[in-house]
Parts: structure tokens; C-alpha cells; sequence
């Protein structure tokens, strides 16, 4: 089963890195971290599907689970990176229920979805029964970020197969007219994740979140969330970057 699915059913939540960078070693590197999870971010990033495969394989065999968020709710691309080893999707700008039963849809098998058969990957990992245990294999997440995806939020989360939602706090922000950051302070962002939040839970369906932190992380999952990421990995490695060429010249540092 997959490990994120095996904490869920334990009431435990899943933790997360975010990578926006293209490099089988650094997948590597951040799955051996400690992670449930890596996401691998293909809507904001230069990382082609090759790459992909790569950072893939890297990060399931340090133990974590690779999850992919997709460049846009695709079919075809969802089904691609499944049979190449996603065993997580998160599908960006979920704004309709149509929307949200086309992201399952590519997700399951029939009868319970549409995807085609062709598991090159998973059937390495989960053996020639794959087929039978694949739903339990596999996690599928709505981004919920616009004002109309807050809107037919119901409806989003009656959707059968999917397992829950995902917001993107900056896109959300933005739509709701603030600024867009990971964490905003504007009363009504804050409500709208609020609102999400307990909807989410109302619905039996896990809900996680973007963070940019592990501050924020941390305060997630104790509001609630079932799935956190953390500081994503180009900002660790400019905050790093930057620390070091300080510290080099005798200059203050302000961590």
C-alpha cells in the first residue's frame, strides 16, 4: 500500500518536500530526508517527462513516496506518469465536479474509472496483481485555488474516487483579491482555508496544503491538515546559498 494511504488510515499526517528543481541526485538526496513524501512540481518547473522517470525511480528507492503535481488536469499525462511510477497526483485549478470526475477518472481502472492499462512501472513495485490492488496504490489530490473552485467545493468533494483536496494558498489568495503568499494573514484567505478545511473533513475526504515552511508545516497539521509540504527546494537552497556567501565575507546573518 502506498506509505502516505498507510499514515491516513493510522490518523497520522504525511509530510512532504516540494521540488521545483530537475535532478535525479537531488531527488535522491531529499527523499533520504525523512519525507513521506516528494512532490515533484512539472507545472512551475523546466522538468521534462525523462527527467521525471529518473527522479521518480530516486525517490522510491529512498523509501518516500514520489507524487506529481501536474502541469494541468490532464488524462493522458495522469495516466502517463501513473504507468512511469507516480503513486500521488495533485491536479492543479480544480474548479468543477466534471473537472474533479475526469481527475479520478484517470486515476482508477475500470469499473471505477478510465484509465488504460499499461503499468510498466508500479508492476515492478506491486507485482502481476497490480491491477486488483492499484486504487490502493495510488493517492489523487483537487487543488483547490480559485474563487470558483471555493465555490463548487460541494460538489468537488462528492466526487467518488478522489481522495481529497489540495489548496494552493498563494493562487487561492489571489483569486480572493490579496497577495499571493503561502501564508496570508488577510482574514478572508484565512477563512477560505478555514472553510475548505472543514468542508474537506465533513466530506471524509483528506485535505492538505502547500506550505512555505516548516513552521507553517507544523502549524497545518495541528489545525488539522492530512498532507503538508514543506520549505520548497529552491528556497532551501538559495536560504543556504546565501547563508554560506555571508558567513565566507564575515557578514551578518539573518537565519
Amino acid at each position: 500500500m502506498n506509505h502516505v494511504r498507510k499514515l491516513w488510515n493510522n490518523s497520522e499526517p504525511a509530510v512532504a518536500g516540494w521540488m521545483q528543481t530537475s535532478s535525479a541526485l537531488q531527488a535522491e538526496t531529499l527523499a533520504s530526508c525523512g519525507y513521506d513524501a516528494i512532490v515533484l512540481d512539472l507545472q512551475h518547473s523546466v522538468t521534462d517527462f525523462a527527467a521525471t522517470i529518473s527522479m521518480l525511480a530516486a525517490i522510491e528507492s529512498k523509501g518516500a513516496e514520489p507524487f506529481v503535481r501536474v502541469q494541468w488536469n490532464d488524462p493522458g499525462d495522469i495516466m502517463r506518469l501513473l504507468d512511469a511510477g507516480a503513486y500521488g497526483i495533485i491536479a492543479p485549478m480544480i474548479e468543477t465536479r466534471a473537472q474533479a470526475q475526469a481527475l479520478a477518472n484517470a486515476m482508477h481502472y475500470p469499473p471505477m474509472g478510465q484509465r488504460s492499462f499499461g503499468p510498466r512501472r508500479p508492476v515492478l513495485r506491486y507485482g502481476p496483481d497490480y491491477v486488483a490492488r492499484a486504487s490502493d496504490t495510488i493517492v489523487s489530490l483537487a487543488m483547490i485555488e480559485t474563487r470558483r473552485g471555493l465555490d463548487n467545493l460541494a460538489d468537488i468533494l462528492s466526487v467518488e474516487g478522489l481522495d481529497g483536496v489540495f489548496i494552493g494558498p498563494a493562487d487561492l489568495a489571489m483569486s480572493l483579491g490579496s497577495m499571493p503568499v503561502p501564508e496570508s494573514d488577510d482574514p478572508m484567505v484565512i477563512e477560505a482555508i478555514n472553510d475548505i478545511l472543514a468542508m474537506a473533513k465533513a466530506a471524509d475526504k483528506r485535505v492538505g496544503i502547500f506550505c512555505g515552511s516548516g513552521e507553517a508545516a507544523r502549524a497545518r497539521i495541528s489545525a488539522g491538515f492530512d498532507f503538508v509540504s514543506t520549505t520548497p527546494d529552491l528556497v532551501m537552497l538559495a536560504t543556504a546559498a546565501r547563508r554560506s556567501v555571508a558567513v565566507a565575507r564575515g557578514q551578518e546573518v539573518n537565519d
